[in-house]
């Protein structure tokens, strides 16, 4: 990435989303091939004494997928988001 701030496409806000619910939500949007850039806002997680399970589960979702992320800037949500990279098909 270089040092110039890209801004997402579309953001999505999966707090309070069961790890089912939010698999679901991300597949419509991979298949839907619209978006090359999404920011996927989990939550931090500090609440669960064996940590962040949403986030560990959309980091290996999107790990087998082979899909390219990383942390959020810390004015963007640091640990609490992802910015997701897709390969846009379609339109």
């Amino acid at each position: 990435m270089n040092k110039y701030e890209k801004i997402p496409e579309y953001i999505v806000d999966l707090h309070g989303y069961t790890t089912r619910e939010a698999g679901e939500v991300l597949e419509e949007l991979i298949e839907g091939g619209e978006y090359k850039h999404i920011r996927v806002i989990t939550g931090k997680g500090t609440f669960r004494e064996t940590g962040p399970v949403l986030r560990t589960y959309i980091e290996n979702y999107l790990k087998k997928r082979d899909i390219t992320f990383q942390t959020a800037k810390l004015s963007n949500g640091g640990d609490g988001a992802l910015e997701v990279f897709l390969k846009k098909v379609g339109k």
